[in-house]
């Protein structure tokens, strides 16, 4: 009988991360997610270490509902710093349930030594395990209840 293999988050990881320095124009960052269509960029120190992660959600809710100027106003000053990171032989399951406790959708994945050696998404999860949708978006029974044609 074969060994089931447990997915890691390498098995399913980006490995071509978009990044960007704190000091650079949070303009930069939005024009960076335009132009490789993804939901969050990578801030990084000088040494490439992770000092923080600027998504979508970042850009509406602290730049333009703010009214900031794109232009003016740097990724320092809206990035959520020290973000929570992964290694990449961390089990999908652990990084799934690490989305849902701490409710975001981007983990940067480093190595050993700390280096940026990758990103996961939710939505790779979904697309490669589908069976950890349950974990990252239903915390309730009342929402599995409403899911799965319940009434309240």
């Amino acid at each position: 009988m074969a060994e089931e293999r447990i997915l890691l988050v390498r098995d399913v990881m980006t490995r071509e991360v978009v990044t960007i320095t704190p000091d650079e124009p949070v303009i930069e960052a939005a024009r960076k997610m335009k132009q490789y269509e993804i939901g969050s960029v990578v801030v990084v120190s000088q040494r490439g270490e992770v000092i923080g992660i600027i998504t979508e959600r970042d850009l509406v809710t602290r730049v333009v509902a703010e009214n900031r100027d794109p232009l003016k106003t740097t990724v320092r000053e809206v990035m959520t710093p020290n973000p929570i990171t992964v290694y990449d032989d961390t089990p999908l399951e652990i990084a799934a349930r690490l989305m849902s406790e701490r409710g975001v959708g981007h983990l940067p994945v480093v190595d050993k030594a700390g280096r940026l050696v990758g990103i996961i998404a939710k939505s790779d999860l979904i697309e490669f395990t589908p069976e950890l949708i349950e974990i990252l978006y239903l915390k309730k029974g009342s929402e599995r209840e409403i899911l799965e044609g319940g009434s309240e």
